[in-house]
């Protein structure tokens, strides 16, 4: 059986003894600095585009190092192509499944529907933003994509500032993209960790507090606790 040293000692004598030396050297400094770039970036965005870029530099690291190989022991280098190419498919898919399953869950409908100014103060917050509610009586609220989701239940239950209050929260969500299942997908793929709920919430209800007010934030909070 070929064993892990020897796929190793394998790619040293293959590597060091070719002209592809100095591009495999290239690349993987930059797919380096690219995944560094995604374990230090704050916001969402910069992290998953820095770690899509490590992921293509890491493709063509690989492509570069098989032309180099002269042996065809290759596993270890077979294995992360294949976890390289998922993992970059799946953090591209996944927000459009996930906002598809949704729609199809909840039987959800647009919120002008039945009343036109959540869509309106949604639009001074978020350009592109939709507002979707859905026969629940259950008092909910959440975000995914560019759509926030409301239950009838919370629709019901709060007065208007409360409401502004609530879908504020959850537009400071889609602005920085932390409600979706994206990035922690992105966390559990690469063993990092991304910030912790608790943080996230008292952000999102900080924004809500200037944008509506502190008081209807915590009006809003007491109703649903």
């Amino acid at each position: 059986m070929f064993s892990i040293k020897q796929e190793i000692d394998c790619y040293i004598t293959c590597i060091t003894g070719s002209d592809l030396l100095p591009i495999i050297g290239i690349e993987a400094f930059l797919a380096l600095v690219f995944f560094t770039l995604y374990l230090k970036a704050g916001k969402p965005i910069l992290r998953l585009a820095s770690f899509i870029v490590a992921q293509l530099f890491m493709v063509l690291l690989i492509g570069t190092i098989i032309s180099a190989m002269q042996c065809s022991q290759m596993l270890t280098i077979e294995i992360y192509t294949a976890y390289a190419i998922l993992s970059t498919v799946i953090i591209l898919l996944l927000p459009r499944v996930y906002y598809k399953i949704l729609i199809r869950r909840h039987r959800t409908l647009p919120i002008t529907d039945i009343m036109d100014w959540p869509q309106v103060f949604v639009n001074t917050l978020i350009k592109g933003a939709k507002v979707y509610f859905y026969d629940s009586a259950v008092p909910a609220a959440f975000a995914s994509g560019k759509t926030i989701f409301l239950s009838i239940g919370m629709l019901e239950l709060m007065d208007e500032q409360e409401l502004k209050a609530v879908i504020a929260h959850e537009a400071w969500h889609i602005r920085h993209n932390n409600r979706t299942p994206l990035l922690r997908q992105l966390s559990l793929m690469t063993f990092t960790k991304n910030h912790s709920e608790d943080e996230l919430e008292f952000l999102a209800d900080a924004f809500a507090g200037e944008v509506v007010s502190e008081s209807a934030v915590k009006s809003a909070r007491k109703k649903l606790n």
